[in-house]
């Protein structure tokens, strides 16, 4: 793809337009904010429908709680914060008011992963799967482009339970073209390979798709699956792709620990043998700055992933050449 053609989408624009589209066709929709609605997707919302906006402020526990009670009653509710709030303040509410009850409530997790490294370490959010999805019965969704985040909110809504949506702050760039739709539990192989997979989710698909072109380039076939569905996770897809090319690499903006790469991990451990390494940050608390700056230093650049992919595949032979000997 020439760089002149690449289209980014901005998350927060893809999703507020869509929730006024949903809020048209559905009248149960209504909004739940935590001091952030106007730089969480709520500014048009609030225009079109203000009697179905509801902001509580930096009370992140009592709208979680709320939102619960608009489920109940009836409505659809979607509930944005920023991660930490949202994910970390929240656990009790979403645990046991939410969860254990199955409630439609959709909960926006805003500015994932890096994406405003320069706030501070309370807002660098790289444990959020980790902790929402030892949850049962909730989804968890990490799209990566715009037409992913515009059928997460419609698919998030037609769903009976809860759901945690993904939302970076970082442009997207288009992966999927219009028409797109979105089946939860169901990733998408976005290129085709035979010698390796590559597994990625939310912005690091774009970048591993990259990576990959990288490495076709050295001769090296390598598959793209954009795991959207971070919860259930596509296990199909998984055992299919990895019983072909025996190798896989998971990309994730996240911490290796509970994240993508060990739901995959889990997967290959009990029903398929294939050799597994995990890119993410690891074991510690994530230093903060700005985000490009932030991914080169954890090693998430195209250029970066490649350069590990291919130590990982040297590595990989030379275990095979000493087994010779």
């Amino acid at each position: 793809m020439d760089s002149e053609k690449k289209i980014y989408d901005n998350p927060r624009k893809v999703i507020a337009e869509a929730l006024v589209d949903l809020a048209k066709r559905d009248d149960r929709v209504v909004y739940v904010s935590c001091d952030s609605s106007l730089g969480a997707s709520g500014g048009p919302f609030n225009k079109n429908f203000p009697q179905r906006h509801f902001e509580f402020g930096i009370q992140e526990q009592n709208a979680m709680g709320e939102a619960a009670g608009l489920a109940v009653s009836g409505k659809i509710p979607f509930i944005a914060a920023y991660v930490p709030f949202a994910a970390f303040r929240c656990f009790e509410q979403i645990r046991d008011d939410v969860c254990k009850t199955r409630l439609n409530v959709n909960i926006m997790g805003n500015n994932c992963g890096f994406s405003v490294g320069p706030l501070g370490p309370t807002h660098v959010i790289i444990e959020d799967v980790g902790v929402i999805g030892s949850v049962p019965n909730i989804t968890i969704i990490s799209p990566a482009d715009g037409p992913q985040y515009r059928e997460a909110i419609f698919k998030a809504a037609e769903l009976d339970g809860p759901v945690y949506l993904r939302v970076h702050r970082q442009e997207a760039r288009r992966i999927h073209g219009d028409g797109y739709s979105l089946k939860i539990g169901r990733a998408d192989r976005v290129l085709e390979g035979d010698e390796l997979t590559i597994i990625a989710t939310s912005t690091m698909v774009a970048n591993s798709i990259d990576a990959a072109l990288m490495l076709k380039a050295k001769g090296i076939s390598a598959e793209v699956i954009n795991m959207s569905t971070l919860k259930p996770l596509d296990r199909d897809l998984v055992l299919e792709s990895s019983s072909k090319t025996k190798k896989v690499v998971t990309v994730e903006e996240h911490s290796v620990v509970n994240g993508l790469g060990s739901a995959v991990a889990n997967i290959l451990a009990t029903s398929g043998p294939a050799l597994l390494k995990k890119i993410g940050i690891e074991d510690n608390f994530a230093v903060v700055g700005e985000y490009d700056e932030l991914i080169d230093y954890y090693g998430l650049t195209a250029e970066k992933i490649f350069d590990k992919i291919q130590d990982f595949l040297h590595r990989e032979e030379d275990d095979e050449n000493s087994n010779r000997l």
